[in-house]
């Protein structure tokens, strides 16, 4: 049964064409080798050029893209979250790597249980002319998207997932390309919860993102680790946000007790008598 809070997903098409040019040729042109490389490819807007932030900023401030979430609520009060949009160059990856979550099954954001607010992802294809369809549980639809079309999906509570077979002899030119624009929408908050939801919005985001980016395509042991880590985590959070959170806390606990036992083995060492002998003797000879 969907959740009562959930932001249904929508589907529509920009008509400033223009900005979207933009965009991609701007990826053209800065990022010729990304393209040609399998890994997925990430990048956050706010790191890149300011020439390029203007002209997301002109995608993200759409009254397309506002209207279309606005009709979803009685009241509307938007807050672009810029920190966590992001360019992305999307290559079908299933190796281990912490990217594969991208295509298998899976929630965006690990947050649902806030259910007053509600963060609002479009995903903007900048070039896409494959036939990869994207299925959208909990609103119940599917679609292919083609360049210059958007979708709204609720980044907590939407289950979704990516459908389709990669093309090895595609055309650079044909990459799928989007730009991930993130919004809170929170009616009802105050000035301070809104700040409070948008602080662990992003901090939850950085942590996953940042394990993602490190595992992707994997190639030492540590990256399959920390790769295999993040399908596990994708998977309970998509049985229940409680099993979750509690694989998080058991994951601290682990670490708190291997920091505890480290720090314990180093203080006995160091109060051994043989290292208290070394050191009298290394004393004794200044």
């Amino acid at each position: 049964m969907p959740d009562p809070a959930l932001f249904k997903t929508t589907i529509g098409t920009l008509p400033d064409t223009k900005s979207v040019d933009d965009v991609r040729n701007f990826v053209f042109t800065h990022f010729n080798e990304e393209l040609k490389a399998r890994p997925s490819f990430h990048k956050y807007v706010t790191k890149l050029p300011q020439n390029f932030q203007e002209m997301v900023s002109k995608i993200r401030d759409s009254p397309t893209i506002r209207e279309a979430i606005c009709k979803q609520y009685e009241h509307c009060d938007i807050t672009p979250l810029p920190e966590t949009d992001e360019l992305y160059v999307s290559h079908y990856n299933i190796d281990g790597g912490g990217d594969q979550g991208l295509f298998n099954k899976h929630y965006d954001g690990v947050l649902r249980l806030l259910d007053d607010a509600t963060v609002a992802r479009a995903l903007v294809y900048v070039n896409s002319k494959d036939d990869f369809v994207v299925h959208f549980l909990d609103t119940g639809i599917s679609h292919n998207f083609k360049t210059n079309e958007f979708g709204l999906l609720d980044f907590n509570r939407e289950y979704h997932w990516v459908e389709g077979k990669y093309n090895e002899n595609m055309d650079m030119k044909d990459t799928r390309i989007l730009l991930k624009i993130n919004y809170l929408v929170c009616p009802k908050c105050s000035v301070a919860y809104a700040k409070f939801v948008i602080w662990l919005n992003w901090t939850v985001f950085l942590i996953v993102k940042t394990a993602m980016e490190y595992s992707k395509s994997p190639k030492t042991p540590f990256q399959y680790f920390i790769g295999f880590f993040c399908n596990l985590y994708r998977v309970a959070n998509n049985i229940s946000v409680w099993m979750s959170i509690l694989l998080t806390l058991v994951l601290i606990a682990i670490t708190g007790l291997a920091l505890y036992g480290t720090a314990l083995g180093a203080s006995r060492l160091l109060n051994s008598p043989t290292v208290r002998r070394t050191v009298t003797r290394l004393r004794s000879r200044r």
